[in-house]
């Protein structure tokens, strides 16, 4: 496997353009799409301010999504842990210089410009350990415990450096993405077992010892909302009725009175799905889902036909990026789980996110494109 990695070239798909996925490239345009449109109705609906904003990302995005399809993906390998290590150092400069925001100190400021390295950490552990992984592959290691304890090392640390920001849900979803690619490459029924033991654990000792007051705070609203209804519980509520409120067909764009009232909060970013849910209504919601569920069922089929382990994983790392983040924001809408201040892909206003969901999708082009060389 790792000859393949050294080799160069690039394939091409015919019939779209620079030999692109179509798949991943029309899958996205869609999202992205209704995601403006969303945008717009949580806003002031005049296509100004906070849409103009978002548009700039998309383009940002957009611009590294396809340079990145450009490259030859074994670049990236060579490079992986060279990636990884640049984005730990960013995770660590927060803790040093970061701009704290809302009692959370997650962001890093150059000029003009304020990003959140957590966001871009999420490819860059991906990268990180697939490039493990594939050489794992190849030594005495491969399928025990102790293969784990790297990539284990791998998660753990930027994942406690983000939760001190605090930032208890982009932690959780590195460990997530973390155990969807090790459950491909790595894991045995006896592994899992410990895993599972040890992730238990560690939830219990998270629970006395690491979670803020606001964190359990949250849960206890989760549990049981109507009793905060004038605190905490207002946005669960708030979003709750506005989901209600679509009904089957939906109020139609820019029509949902939860959202014209303002009586949904984080409209724009946590609970823009709730926004999207009163104005589509359940089929439309149900579409979304779709849309997303396909875009990452095509990841894992690009990972079954992948060339290496390497490509293999990296396809896996990102189709669980969409899934977790999916899965996870419109959870706290429909109240199956807390809320996690999680952003939907596409639709949670903000760049750091956006540029990070397409950069993953980017990589993800690049190897599409290559196993077009059979």
């Amino acid at each position: 496997m790792r000859s393949r990695l050294r080799g160069g070239g690039g394939g091409t798909w015919r019939g779209f353009p620079g030999g692109l996925d179509a798949v991943l490239v029309l899958l996205t345009a869609l999202l992205v799409s209704v995601a403006v449109v969303n945008l717009n109705s949580a806003g002031a609906g005049d296509w100004t301010g906070l849409v103009r904003g978002q548009i700039g990302f998309v383009l940002v995005g957009a611009v590294a999504m396809f340079t990145v399809a450009f490259l030859d993906y074994r670049v990236l390998y060579r490079l992986g842990y060279t990636i990884y290590g640049v984005g730990l150092a960013l995770v660590v400069l927060v803790a040093v210089v970061g701009v704290t925001t809302n009692s959370a100190e997650r962001w890093l400021r150059l000029g003009m410009l304020t990003f959140q390295p957590s966001e871009p950490m999420k490819l860059f552990l991906i990268l990180g350990i697939a490039r493990y992984l594939q050489e794992l592959s190849e030594s005495s290691l491969a399928g025990t415990i102790r293969g784990l304890i790297i990539p284990g090392v791998m998660t753990v640390v930027p994942a406690a450096l983000i939760l001190q920001q605090p930032d208890l849900s982009t932690s959780v979803v590195l460990g997530l993405i973390a155990l969807s690619m090790l459950a491909l490459a790595q894991l045995t029924l006896r592994s899992t077992l410990i895993l599972s033991l040890l992730g238990v654990s560690g939830m219990m000792l998270g629970w006395r010892l690491l979670m803020e007051d606001y964190q359990r705070e949250r849960i206890d609203v989760w549990l049981n909302p109507e009793t905060h209804a004038e605190g905490a519980g207002y946005q669960i509520l708030q979003a709750r009725i506005a989901v209600g409120n679509g009904g089957i067909f939906g109020r139609g764009v820019g029509e949902g009175s939860q959202n014209l009232l303002n009586f949904v909060p984080y409209k724009e970013s946590d609970f823009a799905f709730a926004v999207f849910a009163e104005e589509w209504g359940f089929l439309g919601g149900c579409m979304l889902l779709l849309v997303v569920f396909v875009l990452v069922a095509w990841l894992l089929n690009l990972a079954s036909q992948a060339r290496d382990r390497f490509s293999a994983l990296v396809c896996v790392g990102v189709a669980a990026l969409f899934f977790w983040h999916t899965v996870l924001n419109v959870g706290v809408v429909l109240e199956f789980i807390p809320n996690t201040g999680l952003p939907l892909p596409f639709f949670t206003h903000g760049g750091s996110n956006v540029v990070t969901m397409m950069l993953s999708l980017g990589v993800v082009s690049s190897i599409s494109r290559a196993r077009r060389e059979r």
